[in-house]
């Protein structure tokens, strides 16, 4: 048997090990060159409850009380603007929620139908996060909502159903 041979061949194996110690040691794990984690979906609840604190044309603003089952309780606001003046109307409209754990952001749109004769409106819609802080940073999110706005006292109340992926 060759010394040398022997030699050479354990010094490549000790350096190839010496290596992928290097390696993991330098903070490249088994975990950091596995595959991307698979998003996770989350369904969410949330009732909103709020009146209206300006409007001018067809454009409004809007405070809510948000409970949110990811969320917990937080504040919002929502500005809007309406297609027109005559029932039913859609609408667009801008929410910042306010929460212990972050800010979120959303954009939606709706529909407002005709009043009742107690002055009672259907609303219904859908959205998407559109960013914002904390934990609401990266997450995406859509989501519908029905709920009644009250014509004579500008009361809104919402109720909205989704999922988030983080």
């Amino acid at each position: 048997m060759n010394r040398s041979g022997l030699g050479a061949t354990a010094l490549r194996f000790a350096g190839a090990v010496g290596t992928i110690g290097l390696i993991i040691a330098g903070g490249f794990s088994a975990g950091a060159i596995a595959a991307p984690k698979t998003p996770t979906k989350h369904a969410f609840t949330a009732t909103l409850t709020g009146a209206q604190i300006s409007s001018q044309g067809t454009s409004f603003e809007t405070v809510y009380k948000d409970v949110s089952s990811l969320d917990g309780t937080g504040a919002g606001i929502q500005d809007g603007t309406l297609a027109g003046t005559a029932f039913p109307v859609s609408g667009k409209a801008s929410f910042t929620g306010y929460f212990a754990n972050g800010v979120e952001k959303t954009a939606d749109t709706f529909k407002l139908g005709a009043p009742n004769a107690s002055g009672i409106s259907a609303i219904t819609g859908s959205g998407k996060c559109a960013g914002g802080t904390g934990v609401h940073k990266s997450r995406k999110c859509a989501y519908t909502f029905t709920g009644t706005y009250n014509t004579k006292t500008t009361l809104t109340k919402v109720k909205i159903t989704g999922t988030y992926t983080s």
